[in-house]
């Protein structure tokens, strides 16, 4: 039997990709704001070769791409875009109230 989950709801109306990428410029500034210890996340920098600091410049400096939608924990991603260290390096977050989480690295 399958069980029905329900949709997480909205308390506010999503914010514009440009003023959620302002968020998240201002948010990677500061380092303890920014979690990337998921699993996923460290696979992925592996495969893509991508390091740390490069996630940092697109969080800090990147252009956003697409987005905002909302994830099935209710957090809205988005999706940013920056040439860095010799490569485009794409990065997905979600934006929470007081940090950010990296999804993941492309």
């Amino acid at each position: 039997m399958s069980k029905i989950l329900a949709f997480p709801k909205v308390k506010d109306q999503p914010l514009s990709l440009e003023k959620l990428v302002k968020r998240t410029h201002e948010l990677a500034k500061q380092s303890e704001a920014v979690f990337w210890d998921c699993p996923h996340v460290q696979q992925r920098m592996k495969e893509r070769n991508v390091t740390m600091m490069q996630i940092l410049d697109v969080l800090i400096q990147g252009k956003g791409i697409s987005g905002p939608t909302l994830d099935k924990y209710g957090d809205w991603r988005i999706k940013l875009r920056r040439y860095s260290a010799g490569r485009m390096v794409q990065v997905v977050v979600a934006v929470k109230g007081d940090h950010l989480e990296v999804i993941t690295v492309i």
